[in-house]
């Protein structure tokens, strides 16, 4: 599990962890890192690449899973500075709501020096509506640009476990482990820390 280390706390009420400074490094280093767990950590990501852009580093987010919240991301803003529109301005979001769709995303995206985050990017191909030989093609496609894309710029992954009821599909996560340069599997809080805010939420 990675440990938190103090270095951002302008979230702390709206429940977002501390920046660890190796995620943060990782954000700025061309490489891909990835964040997974039992739960998707979405507002660690959702945390990061806001305070990224805060330092006036534009940043690309596509979004896997339906789960950008950018009410949320809004408000951060607005902690980290009084005028948050810069902010928000510095992030450019794409969503895909298919496996398909999101290996065409990343096919189709120029390299680019800048932050890439992609958010909850196994989700659609835990689909089961979609064979499992047709999902394992297209995450072939997808690691070959993810590789592509992070030779460049930072590549900052995040996603969850497949659901008991898919867990056959537990091979194309081992595969994005495989590929990645970092990985952190990330647990949600301890039973004795219930009354903090929780590490992840949707």
């Amino acid at each position: 599990m990675m440990t938190t280390k103090p270095l951002v706390n302008a979230g702390a009420a709206l429940g977002v962890p501390p920046i660890d400074p190796a995620l943060l490094e990782a954000a700025n280093q061309p490489r891909l890192s990835l964040l997974w767990g039992t739960r998707a950590p979405t507002r660690t990501l959702l945390g990061l690449l806001t305070y990224v852009a805060a330092q006036g580093q534009p940043v690309r987010v596509f979004d896997g899973g339906n789960c950008f919240d950018g009410y949320f991301v809004a408000r951060l803003a607005r902690q980290l500075d009084p005028d948050p529109q810069p902010i928000l301005d510095r992030i450019q979001l794409s969503r895909a709501f298919t496996c398909f769709q999101l290996a065409q995303l990343l096919e189709d995206s120029p390299s680019q020096s800048q932050p890439l985050f992609l958010l909850n990017v196994l989700d659609t191909f835990y689909d089961e509506s979609v064979s499992l030989r047709e999902v394992e093609r297209l995450l072939t496609t997808t690691l070959i640009h993810l590789n592509r894309l992070a030779s460049v710029g930072p590549v900052v992954v995040g996603c969850q476990e497949p659901r008991t009821l898919v867990k056959e599909r537990w091979t194309l996560l081992d595969r994005l482990q495989a590929a990645a340069d970092t990985a952190w599997m990330l647990r949600p809080p301890s039973e004795q820390m219930a009354q903090q805010p929780p590490l992840f939420q949707h």
